[in-house]
């Protein structure tokens, strides 16, 4: 067994604790454990005799599978590819077909044409059958990728937008990952190709597609808490056993069949060293209409899972923190963020220099929480922002720092081929949209709690 550190691993003073994951964890460690971090930390195997410990660890996200290096994962003729498609001109209709022609070598490959303007033709993907199905009502992705799925006959099923460029190389890449990892579905990167223009340099760096470049474990109110089904790899059985994709939702089905996976003990995981490239929207009504119907799922989600969903999380420590700064009291600020301090050194004894893990800690905590408001604000609570800021200069302020200074320092940790001022508009317009979206849902559904941030106690789990 090998693995990687996630960039959260630390042991203070190379002693018997490990903290890392997310949410953070604290690991005590055994002798026999100390000896099982040091060998991850050199990057050695791991003898079997540690699954026990290991598993804790990958479950946490504080480490990560890699695949054998003499293995090339699953074999391709195990895997069928289900490619939900709904067509509007010719152009789409020969992205499908360059799609099925790349993906050559698999046991076979089912299109299924979501009752498209276009009727799709016949596809060439040499020696491996395709088929093509067509619905005679449009049904969403949800139902296409079900519809696909009731004719899959192999171990293992890939779930492939139609809008999406990936090859059978980068599916069998993806499988020798989802071997290693043990895992009922896994997704690569998706990036978007910038073509040129405003939009496709916008987003090449900011896709909501895009989970970034650290791999994870998946799971709801995580660092990666969900992967886009734009490519899905799963074991045909796991998604079977949960019911497959909920054809209510017309959006987010693909979160909410990763969180049902993860609720029936089913591992998910998130690899970014297989990247995919996504084809964006063209105009800028289109991404308006994507982002606000991103937005729209969220009442239906919540209503399955609960406050997984929140516009925000935090402890009720660093949230107070923030919330005694915004309106005006610095020095309770301050009490508090040293509370903060406090509670977790009283928690943390046994961790070596506990003083100064516990400021370390509370630190990162209230960076983490100031950019889940700030990011609350301006996506979901904008609203409410905006009438406030009508009548108050310190919430003026507050929601102009909300919008340029988280926009700002993404512009300049990422550098896309755009200027600051274009690229901070256009994310301002991004999370308004999806905030929209948001406010629909909740009106539409009835159900306010959607709104409400997920505030908990201020101590890492303990393990």
């Amino acid at each position: 067994m090998r693995f990687s550190l996630d960039r959260t691993w630390h042991r203070p003073g190379s002693g018997d604790v490990v903290i890392a994951g997310s949410p953070t964890r604290a690991f005590r460690l055994t002798t026999g454990g100390r000896q099982v971090a040091e060998a991850l930390e050199r990057g050695s195997d791991v003898p079997d005799s540690a699954r026990l410990l290991v598993e804790r660890l990958v479950d946490a996200g504080a480490i990560h599978p890699l695949p054998d290096a003499s293995s090339a994962g699953a074999d391709p003729t195990a895997i069928t590819a289900v490619i939900p498609a709904f067509v509007r001109n010719i152009e789409s209709a020969e992205r499908v077909g360059r799609l099925v022609a790349g993906l050559a070598g698999l046991a076979a490959i089912v299109v299924v044409d979501d009752a498209s303007p276009v009727t799709l033709g016949a596809f060439d993907a040499g020696a491996t059958p395709v088929d093509v199905v067509r619905r005679p009502n449009n049904g969403g992705p949800a139902a296409a990728r079900n519809s696909g799925l009731e004719r899959v006959k192999t171990s293992h099923v890939v779930f492939i937008d139609a809008d999406v460029e990936c090859r059978t190389e980068d599916v069998t890449a993806l499988a020798s990952w989802l071997v290693a990892s043990d895992a009922a579905a896994i997704a690569p990167r998706i990036r978007t190709n910038d073509d040129g223009s405003t939009l496709g340099a916008y987003e090449s760096a900011r896709s909501p597609l895009d989970m970034g470049d650290r791999p994870a474990r998946v799971r709801g109110g995580t660092r990666v808490g969900w992967v886009p089904a734009a490519v899905l790899l799963c074991n045909t059985a796991s998604v079977r056993s949960v019911n497959a994709f909920d054809e209510s939702l017309r959006t987010g089905e693909d979160v909410d069949l990763v969180w049902r996976l993860d609720a029936a003990g089913l591992r998910c995981r998130y690899e970014p060293s297989i990247e995919v490239f996504h084809h964006h929207r063209t105009t800028l009504s289109e991404l308006i209409d994507q982002r606000r119907g991103y937005g729209e799922s969220t009442a239906p989600l919540h209503r399955r899972h609960g406050d997984v969903v929140a516009p925000a999380r935090g402890s009720w420590t660093s949230v107070g923190t923030w919330v005694s700064l915004i309106v005006g009291f610095p020095l309770v600020a301050l009490a508090t963020a040293v509370t903060t301090t406090v509670v977790l050194s009283r928690k943390l004894k046994f961790v070596p220099n506990n003083a100064v893990e516990s400021l370390r800690l509370s630190a990162l905590t209230h960076v983490q929480v100031g950019r889940n408001l700030a990011s609350a604000v301006t996506r979901v609570w904008w609203p409410i922002a905006v009438v406030l800021a009508l009548f108050s200069r310190r919430a003026r302020l507050a929601l102009c720092a909300a919008a340029l200074v988280p926009a700002l320092a993404e512009w300049w940790d990422k550098r896309p081929r755009l200027d600051p001022v274009r690229f901070t508009l256009l994310r301002i317009l991004d999370d308004a949209a999806y905030g929209i979206g948001v406010w629909t849902s909740v009106f539409k559904h009835r159900d306010p709690l959607p709104l409400v941030p997920s505030i908990h106690a201020p101590t890492p789990q303990r393990d």
